[in-house]
């Protein structure tokens, strides 16, 4: 029997309804194509273990993520936190659920800090860090990571550097008797940078994005920096150094004219020196100086491009959790 050429079309508009109803509930995991969007900044050791991974710290960070589509951006997560539970980077939340790659954009652009509490703001144009010195931690920065539609359905695996520089002190002393050192400070003759905003401004523009910093400083405070004391074993030529690092706000206005005074064998010792050091993100500086029977002196500054001497994370390398890399 032919339907009427009336009802036929009635039933054509009939299923078209009832295709496109379906499509709006059709998860991502149901079009082929579509994959969840997963970022990670795991190291090797927390694989199988949150030992190596501070609280407070490595075990979180926060995310920006931008899809880009012809001229026009969509933010897909607007400083999202992400999570390290049960051995997985995770964001999904009572707040957040997965998102997943749009095969129609162009790009996606990623930027992270850690701890998510040190991010203050965070955008695809700028994030902003807060620091303070301190002897326990230090803030962290993603590299800016632009992901290509080939690579769309890949971990995100972030790249984070340090947002502090590390001031170290070590001792040289020639003796035949084990010397004690205590009472080690280093002061600043002027106030200099004790908290302030880092604040990371990103061009995506170029081949690989980059990123460029400034701080801007919010207090300053001429406090000592006081290190654990040190034992300079009998018959060494070798430098020993304090126990304590000092995480500092990088300070390109940092003093030159310091202070430094230790107590050795019962007796104080004082003495200027210069520092002609700017302190930059992610260095070390070790302020190596000997001790005579007169006094205490600055022998040199060594400069490294990688403080962290801890087994938690591998300074600006990347990290990829094996159970979320495909």
């Amino acid at each position: 029997m032919k339907l009427p050429a009336i009802t036929l079309v009635f039933y054509i508009l009939l299923l078209l309804l009832h295709s496109c109803k379906e499509s709006d509930e059709i998860s991502g995991d149901d079009v082929p194509g579509y994959s969840p969007i997963l970022v990670s900044a795991a190291s090797v050791q927390a694989m199988s273990t949150r030992a190596y991974l501070p609280d407070g710290m490595y075990d979180n960070f926060k995310v920006c993520a931008v899809a880009e589509k012809e001229n026009s951006s969509t933010v897909v997560m607007d400083g999202w936190k992400v999570l390290f539970k049960q051995q997985d980077w995770t964001y999904v939340s009572d707040d957040h659920s997965l998102s997943y790659w749009d095969p129609a954009a162009n790009d996606y652009l990623f930027v992270a800090g850690a701890p998510f509490q040190a991010v203050s703001s965070i955008s695809k144009d700028n994030m902003t860090l807060q620091l303070a010195n301190n002897t326990t931690e230090s803030v962290m920065a993603s590299n800016p990571v632009k992901v290509l539609k080939d690579d769309f359905g890949k971990t995100v695996n972030l790249r984070f550097s340090y947002a502090h520089c590390m001031v170290s002190v070590a001792f040289l002393k020639e003796s035949t008797e084990d010397v004690t050192v205590t009472d080690i400070t280093l002061t600043p003759d002027v106030a200099i940078a004790s908290k302030a905003n880092l604040i990371y401004s990103y061009n995506w523009s170029t081949a690989t994005p980059t990123a460029t910093s400034q701080v801007n400083t919010t207090e300053k405070s001429a406090d000592a920096f006081l290190f654990a004391g040190v034992t300079i074993p009998a018959h060494t030529t070798d430098a020993v150094p304090s126990a304590t690092h000092y995480y500092c706000v990088p300070d390109a206005a940092n003093t030159k004219d310091w202070k430094v005074s230790v107590t050795c064998g019962g007796e104080q010792k004082t003495a200027a020196f210069v520092n002609n050091e700017t302190w930059e993100s992610g260095k070390n500086y070790i302020y190596l100086f000997s001790l005579t029977e007169k006094g205490v002196k600055l022998v040199k500054v060594i400069s490294q491009d990688d403080f962290f001497d801890c087994n938690d994370i591998i300074p600006g390398d990347e990290f990829s959790n094996a159970d979320m890399t495909e």
